[in-house]
């Protein structure tokens, strides 16, 4: 089934409104339902389950953007932990091979 087209959200003077702008631009501390009421003395329709989800996606907002930063692999250079896997990488494949591939590397690179 289709979906009715969304009303746009007008004040009262006739601007355009932001539904989610104008929530988090109110006081965290009112009540849902004295928001729903205030929205309605502006001339802007709202429901008491807007005013949550405007609320609870702007306290996700920063801790999403704090794990992001932490996903992926780590910066290059981290130290002890790239030497570790250089180490276990040389004894797995044996010196030879490990010498043979750093001396390739180093021609390649033109060192």
């Amino acid at each position: 089934m289709a979906r009715a087209p969304k009303k746009s959200s007008r004040n009262a003077t006739g601007k355009k409104v932001n539904k989610t702008a104008w929530i988090r631009s109110q006081s965290a501390s009112t009540p849902a339902k004295e928001l729903v009421a205030k929205a309605k003395a502006e001339g802007i329709t709202l429901s008491v389950a807007q005013v949550y989800t405007a609320r609870s996606t702007g306290k996700k907002a920063g801790s999403v953007r704090t794990t992001k930063a932490r996903v992926g692999r780590p910066a290059a250079g981290t130290g002890k932990s790239d030497e570790l896997a250089f180490r276990r990488l040389v004894l797995s494949i044996g010196l030879p091979k490990a010498e043979a591939f750093l001396a390739d590397l180093k021609r390649s690179v033109g060192l």
